[in-house]
């Protein structure tokens, strides 16, 4: 059982996800919008842990820790500061609902970027 270290959980984190809003003709469009902010840490995967990474993809890949957010899932995107993540994976650490951990790929392609 792990415990989540309230001090460490020191960045504002936004969950992001596609939805269907209606434009100024009536059509459904998808548009990025926020889901939810948190407080959560965010770092880089270093070491051992970014090599086996940089096997899979040969970007940044961070890992991020979070309260527990329910339906949090792959499709969504992770918004800290101006930057704009990919998640890759969701973990629910020990299957408690206390803690997520989150895997991540920092954009580093403007032509991957979703608009906002």
């Amino acid at each position: 059982m792990r415990t989540i270290q309230i001090g460490r959980l020191n960045k504002r984190i936004t969950f992001m996800d596609y939805i269907f809003v209606e434009d100024e003709i009536g059509q459904e469009v998808q548009k990025l919008a926020e889901i939810k902010t948190v407080w959560g840490s965010l770092y880089p995967v270093r070491g051992t842990e970014y090599y086996e990474a940089a096997k899979i993809r040969a970007k940044t890949t961070y890992k991020c820790y979070t309260r527990y957010v329910p339906n949090i899932t792959t499709n969504m995107y992770l918004k800290h500061k101006d930057t704009m993540y990919t998640i890759e994976s969701v973990i629910d650490v020990d299957m408690e609902h206390k803690m997520l951990e989150i895997y991540c790929t920092e954009h580093t392609n403007k032509e991957l970027m979703p608009d906002e």
